[in-house]
């Protein structure tokens, strides 16, 4: 079995476990595969992706009332970010209203005024966060699966071919019947925080009650910023020394993550495993820590192993990244 092994930057990041199950029939959507990637994927045709128009509502005539402003003050951990989804506005409407040039770096304790009414409307409503203009990227090796207690699971990949390191890739599966009316939508970021130009980062999206008469899908990257001066807080971490093989039902990848810096250690170190078919199609993908006590020095080496499981056949090829994060960022 080839392993393929990637280093890049990144922080630690959400996992999902996937169940086994039975591949559902309905061809999925993937974007034209990346030109040059390690794992091959279909080839299949994408529905064209419009944007959903959202219409503000019809104003009623109501008095004029001047509302108390909302102040946030900012906590350890917090980002501009989190805070725009606490209270869902945009991350542009909160730098507008505080005067915020980069919105990287804030301060604890800091006080920001929340946006409401007309200056916060740049989110649109029902998504969990603002919607600016996708940078171009490709999602590949989409498939989709029936669990054993009937829930959908839609499992791919976002690849990034960018010139710039991602963050905040944000992905939509939309589910449609035969006469082209959406049934069934939903969200989930990629597993990683950060992608860097030529990486990877696996996705999930999971329809516990899927509708039955569904047909065709649709895969859309929805969201995707450049990560800017995020990127700094992170490590070049390399894995080496990678295998992967069956372990009863489940898949094993163990290997060696080495802090590539020359002078930075780093604070915690999260790996990513994702699996793939024959046909380069996605089939599961896991996430853990490495075996670190305290920060991982420059220079130096941690083991790692994650058991997961995986649709379909074994795995026929497999891909590891390693993402480190500077100590207190």
């Amino acid at each position: 079995m080839r392993k393929t092994i990637l280093g890049a930057f990144l922080a630690a990041a959400l996992m999902v476990l996937t169940a086994c199950g039975k591949v559902i029939t309905p061809q999925p959507t993937v974007v034209t595969p990346l030109a040059g990637t390690l794992i091959p994927a279909p080839t299949s045709t994408l529905r064209p992706t419009a944007t959903a128009q959202f219409l503000p509502p019809v104003a009623t005539a109501t008095a004029t009332i001047t509302p108390a402003p909302i102040i946030h003050v900012v906590q350890e951990g917090e980002t501009l970010l989190s805070i725009a989804y606490e209270y869902g506005v945009s991350v542009q409407a909160l730098q507008a209203a505080n005067g915020i040039e980069n919105p990287q770096f804030l301060q604890i304790g800091q006080r920001l005024v929340i946006p409401t009414g007309e200056e916060a409307t740049e989110t649109a409503p029902g998504l969990l966060l603002p919607t600016p203009t996708p940078l171009p990227f490709d999602v590949q090796g989409v498939a989709f699966y029936e669990t054993p207690v009937g829930s959908l699971e839609c499992l791919g990949e976002v690849v990034n071919t960018t010139a710039f390191t991602l963050t905040n890739v944000l992905v939509r599966v939309t589910l449609y019947d035969g006469a082209g009316a959406a049934l069934a939508a939903g969200d989930a970021f990629v597993a990683a925080d950060l992608i860097p130009s030529g990486g990877r980062s696996p996705f999930c999206v999971l329809f516990t009650a899927p509708p039955s008469a569904w047909a065709s899908p649709q895969v859309t990257i929805i969201r995707g910023e450049a990560a800017g001066a995020i990127a700094v807080s992170y490590v070049p971490i390399a894995v080496v020394e990678v295998e992967g093989r069956p372990s009863g039902s489940q898949f094993q990848v163990s290997g060696v993550v080495r802090n590539d810096s020359a002078e930075q250690a780093a604070g915690n170190v999260i790996v990513i495993v994702t699996a793939y078919d024959a046909e380069g199609l996605v089939t599961g993908f896991r996430q853990g820590p490495a075996e670190i006590e305290g920060p991982l020095a420059p220079g130096a080496t941690a083991r790692f192993s994650l058991l997961f499981n995986f649709h379909s056949d074994v795995p026929a090829d497999f891909v590891v990244v390693a993402l480190g994060r500077i100590p207190g960022e």
